[in-house]
């Protein structure tokens, strides 16, 4: 594992969610951080200057066929920043927030655009994790029924969150573990927490796109095109989420998905298109590129996010979820994300949350995954979405036409036939 260290100073700004060429020959620049230590000294009394925070790099290996690397627009196995906090200490342990990239950019743009350094002044004491997402939807591709080539939410969650947690001191506590993202990165949040509830405490959606079936005609060859699967020899318009009414672009569907957030916090916020004053500032830096990409992101969040973010809220607001819901003047642009990176910190990421629950309800396709204290593989991928509700100690699982073997925190199996209705052992394994 590769891993380089430098500060997070850059303060680029990205026009319009057009790809930037990345550098990566800077890869090898390493800060080197030194702290005094009164007692090292000997000298009592000693003023103690804590380290700043540090920008690490990490890479993250999928498993072979994951992640090609025809989807990587960089050699080597897929990347990660890591931002540590200032006085980081390897035997303290601290919160983490993962924090997952927009659309046509990558695990370095949060870097690149200055929202690093925004997290940095506002003194979190967390870790701040970001992993490659590239334009992957922060999806297991359909690819007509093959599913997982790419296999960005297996990544995420199977490979992104082991390493991190192996690697880093992470507090245990469910309160302290956040997942949030703009644009592409909102909607990662939002269906990857709902992947994986009792890790996740708080989401935050910012201007996501939250909606899959706001225009699923649309939408689904959109993604095929932004995710520049035809520059990469694929022309199938739904090899992302599948054919549009279909049950693998529900089971990825946010807003369909809104009850397996039930005991989750959630931040959700919008721009209404209406140009902000720090839209309106950014465009008299004379800068065409600037303007373009303020007026046509003034657009995209009137036409697209904002009406997918009403329809969203609506279904959070319809299963029960906690959900904080922010509208602001603003489009899909720097400037405006900057406020709603803001936004998010004066909510807080890390208040109090259940730390486990046997009453719950979630929707899925995944094949495998775990839910709160229950873990589940399926023998072959569900053909349909499936639900999972527990109640207590009684377990039922909707049709999936697989079976399924559920393991519980204990280490019990339990393999049935779905549908079923199941007693979990209250302690020990029968």
């Amino acid at each position: 594992m590769v891993e380089v260290v430098s500060r997070a100073t850059s303060h680029r700004l990205f026009a319009g969610g057009a790809r930037r060429r990345r550098k990566t020959g800077g890869l090898v620049t390493v800060l080197a951080v030194t702290a005094v230590l009164a007692g090292a000294t000997g000298i009592v009394g000693a003023s103690v200057t804590p380290s700043p925070p540090q920008l690490v790099t990490i890479t993250i290996p999928a498993p072979p066929g994951e992640i090609p690397s025809k989807w990587l627009d960089y050699s080597g196995p897929p990347r990660a920043n890591v931002l540590l906090p200032a006085g980081y200490d390897p035997h303290q342990r601290y919160p983490l927030l993962v924090l997952l990239n927009a659309l046509e950019n990558n695990y370095a743009s949060y870097a690149e655009n200055g929202i690093v350094a925004e997290a940095e002044a506002a003194d979190l004491d967390a870790i701040v994790v970001m992993p490659e997402g590239e334009s992957g939807w922060y999806t297991d591709w359909w690819n007509g029924g093959e599913r997982g080539s790419p296999g960005w939410e297996s990544y995420e969650l199977n490979q992104v969150i082991p390493t991190v947690l192996a690697k880093y001191p992470i507090l245990p506590q469910r309160q302290y573990h956040a997942i949030a993202g703009f644009s592409m990165g909102g909607l990662g949040a939002v269906y990857l927490g709902g992947r994986l509830p009792g890790f996740f405490g708080s989401v935050a959606s910012l201007s996501g796109f939250d909606d899959l079936n706001y225009f699923p005609f649309v939408a689904q060859p959109g993604m095929a095109l932004t995710s520049l699967a035809p520059f990469k020899g694929d022309f199938d318009f739904t090899a992302v989420d599948g054919p549009p009414g279909g049950f693998y672009l529900d089971g990825h569907d946010p807003a369909l998905l809104a009850a397996n957030l039930h005991q989750t916090r959630v931040f959700e916020s919008t721009g209404t298109g209406i140009p902000s004053r720090a839209g309106i500032a950014a465009t008299k830096q004379d800068n065409p590129g600037t303007t373009a990409s303020i007026v046509s992101g003034s657009l995209l969040e009137s036409t697209i996010i904002y009406p997918m973010n009403r329809l969203y809220h609506q279904a959070l607001s319809a299963a029960g979820v906690d959900v904080t819901y922010e509208v602001h003047p603003g489009g899909h642009d720097l400037p405006d994300f900057y406020g709603e990176f803001q936004a998010m910190l004066a909510w807080g990421l890390f208040k109090p949350v259940v730390d486990s629950s046997t009453s719950w309800t979630n929707k899925t396709v995944a094949t495998s995954g775990q839910l709160w204290d229950v873990g589940y593989q399926f023998a072959q991928p569900p053909t349909r979405v499936v639900q999972f509700t527990q109640s207590g100690t009684t377990l039922s699982v909707t049709a999936a036409g697989a079976a399924v073997t559920l393991t519980t925190s204990a280490g019990c199996t339990i393999h049935t036939a779905t549908p079923a209705t199941v007693q979990l052992p209250a302690r020990g394994c029968p």
